[in-house]
């Protein structure tokens, strides 16, 4: 008796406590989610920035030679040069005769400078001394007779290979003047424009092919390697700061938006405007800065950009006095902003930010919108401003997604 009486009794519990959630919840929500009759609301506000600009980073990032992929241009007051390291070669001794058509090194290319009246063309070079990893001794080079190369006008998502046969001569002949651990090459824009290149990081990096013969012997044998080592580098002219909206990645442009919320955006699910208090309570949802694109070469195709919004902290930024490396502040649970431009424009997620700001833990002294790839490509994109020559519908907007406090103080 006294199990059942137990089992009764555990039973009448978990009815009770069944009523009681299903009370505090409307019935065409049993997950208990929506019983306050609040629902979310969106305004864009196309009045509340006062100010933007673009400006250069004080600070550049480094090329760390693990990036995805290797650049070689000269294009807009920007310059880089491509290397390559190969190691565990065939001593020259040993090598008697090599196939004139199986000796080369094979590159793919992903992308390309915009089409000029000029064909863009690519030379390769041999260095002549060892590998230095800061790259900025790496300039005795020697240009590798014949190995000029034109690069097609344009280049599918999927790449483009590019082959630069090596004279036997030169290979029969490397260590001379050479580091004897292995070959370094150097791959350089001929005039204006830019290439970058798979690198070893991405699986697909350059592929070193030799068929030669040994001394002494009548077949012949296949070398073939990836790079064991593969970098750029990158000398650039920053841009001064500048009234245009823009972001380039190899001269490191960034963007600073001041934004700030106004009382009269938030209202309640009657239309009634939120006191002060009420919007410090208020939740939100999503908070993006929609910017419609004016001049774009690089992100087509299916070319993804990655953008980041960071707080700033420092009173008083203009154009004559632009944020540093510290007034910025990375606010917790900021996301990338990240995908391929649809239609004309994108979106730069700020909901942290604006979130901190309407709650008062943050005052708003401007955001830095800043590409995720800077120095590792050619990347430039210019954004509309919000001037009055600016087209109605093309002019920047912050859009705000929030839920209104349901309970009133």
């Amino acid at each position: 008796m006294d199990k059942i009486m137990k089992l009764s009794l555990w039973i009448l519990t978990i009815g009770v406590m069944v009523a009681s959630i299903t009370g505090c919840t409307r019935k065409n929500n049993l997950t208990g989610n929506n019983w306050s009759n609040v629902s979310g609301k969106t305004v864009d506000d196309y009045i509340g920035i006062s100010n933007a600009f673009s400006f250069p980073a004080d600070t550049l990032k480094a090329v760390s030679g693990s990036e995805l992929k290797l650049l070689s241009g000269d294009y807009e007051s920007t310059q880089t040069v491509a290397f390559l390291r190969y190691t565990g070669l065939p001593r020259q001794s040993v090598i008697d005769a090599c196939d004139i058509d199986s000796c080369y090194v094979n590159l793919m290319l992903v992308k390309r400078s915009p089409v000029s009246r000029n064909p863009l063309k690519l030379r390769l070079y041999k260095i002549n001394g060892v590998w230095n990893d800061t790259l900025s001794v790496m300039n005795n080079m020697e240009y590798i007779q014949g190995t000029e190369m034109t690069v097609p006008d344009s280049i599918s998502v999927f790449g483009k290979e590019l082959k630069f046969g090596l004279p036997p001569d030169v290979v029969k002949a490397w260590e001379t003047n050479a580091d004897s651990t292995g070959w370094n090459f150097a791959v350089k824009v001929v005039d204006e424009g830019y290439v970058e290149i798979r690198s070893r990081e991405s699986s697909v990096g350059a592929e070193l092919n030799l068929r030669y013969r040994k001394t002494g012997e009548t077949s012949f044998v296949v070398f073939n390697t990836r790079p064991t080592k593969d970098n750029y580098s990158i000398v650039s002219i920053p841009e001064a700061a500048s009234a245009e909206w823009k972001l380039n990645n190899a001269r490191a442009t960034r963007m600073f938006i001041k934004w700030e919320p106004r009382n009269a955006l938030f209202t309640d699910n009657d239309g009634n405007q939120l006191s002060a208090e009420e919007i410090k309570r208020l939740t939100v949802n999503k908070a993006v800065i929609v910017l419609h694109v004016k001049s774009n070469h690089y992100y087509s195709s299916g070319t993804a950009y990655n953008i980041f919004a960071y707080n700033l902290t420092r009173d008083s930024i203009s154009i004559s006095s632009p944020p540093l490396a510290a007034d910025h502040e990375t606010l917790l649970y900021t996301p990338y902003s990240t995908g391929s431009i649809s239609g004309d424009s994108l979106e730069v997620d700020i909901t942290p930010l604006v979130q901190a700001y309407v709650s008062g833990d943050r005052q708003a002294k401007g955001i830095s919108i800043q590409s995720l790839h800077e120095r590792q490509n050619y990347g430039e994109i210019e954004f509309y401003d919000f001037t009055s020559t600016t087209p109605t519908a093309k002019k920047p907007y912050v859009r705000i997604t929030y839920t209104p406090p349901y309970l009133k103080q």
